[in-house]
């Protein structure tokens, strides 16, 4: 009986510890970069903020809410600028979603943002935006024509070997 109880509290004990968001905040030097036919368009550095909480999840999906700030000499199109950000992991990849306060009922897709198990690591696939009548105003990323952020890293080869080793599993490696 004891030692049905001590497996309980110890379960529980689990399960309430890993329910609390674990606290990021860290600032770090990335790179904006292209590939395919953006190869020359946009190489620059950039510094990436990351405030927030990421929820470790046992039986769902790992989560990451908080803010996202990018500061560089990059086109103000693929900015984002200290907006509340929500991802929802698939693995260690998943989606970016910000709020766009000015009309509360729409989430806007920023990308997609890749991580290593630490959180040391990253790479966000940009979709950009494209002026159309469609109803999705953004462009998904492919690796013919899309822009890329990684870090840590100071230039293009270093961003390029980041992306590769997070993404690199899902398409043919980037060059």
């Amino acid at each position: 009986m004891l030692i049905v109880f001590i497996s309980f509290i110890s379960l529980v004990s689990f399960v309430v510890w890993s329910s609390f968001p674990k606290e990021i905040n860290q600032e770090i030097d990335g790179f904006v970069y292209g590939v395919g036919e953006k190869r020359n368009e946009i190489n620059e550095r950039v510094r990436i903020t990351i405030k927030g909480g990421f929820y470790n999840n046992i039986f769902n999906q790992d989560r990451f809410k908080g803010t996202i700030d990018i500061k560089g000499d990059v086109p103000t199109d693929i900015l984002i600028d200290k907006e509340n950000v929500e991802v929802v992991f698939l693995e260690r990849n998943g989606t970016l979603f910000f709020s766009d306060y000015s009309k509360p009922a729409d989430h806007n897709i920023y990308g997609n943002l890749y991580i290593n198990k630490d959180l040391s690591k990253l790479s966000i696939t940009i979709y950009e935006l494209v002026e159309s009548k469609r109803s999705n105003p953004y462009h998904e990323w492919g690796p013919e024509d899309g822009l890329l952020i990684s870090a840590p890293a100071t230039n293009r080869k270093e961003a390029l070997s980041i992306s590769n080793e997070l993404i690199g599993h899902l398409l043919k490696p980037l060059e």
